[in-house]
């Protein structure tokens, strides 16, 4: 199936609409969903295979942007500080001095020197299974996850390197519900869904969509641990341990909600943001200083740009774009400058999570909207 919508010529993304379709019929995901803006107009809005322009997917690691979001409000609120100690908030369960010196800035940018990724999720599926007790999903499995969270040292002092890490988002969803003290869940639909009416973007779509809407979710494929197919639920094994809910990835959403979201950040960064600030949109979307050369800003990355390397934005989004990539498949880049919006949703790890055809596909759509957005 496919469906679109743009301004003007209607064939003007005819090449990026097929690139889309390609994505279908080479399984590399079973839908997907392309939406372009500029200057706060979508220009194009197509959808692939089992999608429609309004399907729910599961964007995982787009999670992180909307987190460290929420991080800046409550920041605004005086609740929290960038560089203010995670410790004063969540102390560290590690005898590592090290630890108590990661500040939050740290987290958002990934530089704590806290490792990239373990599974802690085989600790609860272990416990729940060795005291014959449901234990998946609970908030006691969200609390001993957060708190093997908390138990890791730093692999190098804080600031040194730059390590994309789950571990640091889970540490800073927890630190931000005890912060605002409110659920991640429920902070999400109060600082950011509701004021920008994206009223498909949620923790747990299958407790707020209605029986007839769950037609609109998009499944990420069978999950052998589960013994179920992954459809509202979240494919993060971390994430879904932990009931569904938590910094580092859960969050589901449309193309048009991550157009609204990036919307307001880019009228935040003109100073006419309804709930970010322009200094904490300047912040979000500026690199980290240090180390030097970190890609990464707080809560965002920015574009490969180097000879010899292709980035996943493609070859066309400039120095000072930023954006992030989700592993379900998902991804949002934006141009500040030109106020270029790309949002690319897919579910590639239907096919399994070895499926890597998007790497290859996903620059190539880029440039095809990128190349018409700049005429």
């Amino acid at each position: 199936m496919m469906a679109s919508r743009a301004a003007g010529d209607a064939f003007r993304f005819r090449k990026a609409e097929e690139l889309l379709q390609e994505g279908v019929r080479g399984k590399i995901y079973t839908a997907a969903v392309l939406l372009a803006a500029r200057q706060e107009e979508v220009v194009c809005h197509a959808a692939a295979g089992g999608a429609n322009l309004s399907s729910v997917f599961d964007i995982a690691s787009l999670t992180k942007p909307l987190a460290a979001f929420l991080f800046f409000t409550l920041a605004q609120e005086g609740s929290v500080s960038p560089e203010g100690k995670l410790a004063d908030v969540l102390p560290p369960l590690s005898s590592d001095p090290a630890a108590g010196e990661i500040r939050f800035h740290h987290l958002l940018s990934h530089t704590s020197g806290l490792p990239a990724y373990r599974p802690f999720y085989e600790a609860v599926r272990e416990t729940g299974e060795k005291e014959n007790r449901r234990l998946w999903g609970t908030a006691e499995a969200h609390d001993r996850i957060v708190d093997a969270a908390r138990s890791l040292p730093p692999e190098t002092v804080p600031g040194r390197t730059c390590v994309y890490s789950d571990i640091g988002f889970i540490l800073l969803g927890r630190a931000i519900e005890l912060a605002a003290f409110r659920p991640l869940d429920r902070l999400l639909r109060s600082h950011l869904a509701v004021p920008l009416q994206m009223r498909d973007t949620t923790f747990l779509p299958l407790a707020d969509l209605s029986e007839c809407e769950t037609g609109r979710l998009v499944s990420t494929g069978y999950s052998e641990a589960r013994q179920r197919e992954k459809l509202g639920e979240v494919d993060d094994e971390n994430a879904s341990a932990m009931g569904g809910v938590a910094g580092h990835a859960g969050i589901f959403s449309t193309a048009h909600d991550l157009f609204l979201f990036s919307r307001e950040v880019l009228r935040a960064r003109r100073g006419e943001g309804r709930i970010l600030s322009r200094q904490s949109a300047h912040r979000m979307t500026t690199k980290a200083p240090d180390p030097p050369g970190c890609p990464r800003s707080p809560g965002w990355d920015t574009p490969a740009i180097a000879p010899g390397k292709v980035s996943q934005a493609g070859r066309h989004f400039p120095e000072g774009s930023f954006g992030h990539l989700g592993y379900t498949g998902c991804s949002l880049w934006i141009d500040p400058f030109r106020e270029s919006i790309v949002v690319l949703l897919t579910n590639r790890i239907f096919y399994g999570k070895q499926n890597e055809g998007l790497k290859t596909l996903r620059p190539l759509i880029h440039d095809a909207v990128m190349e018409e957005l700049s005429l």
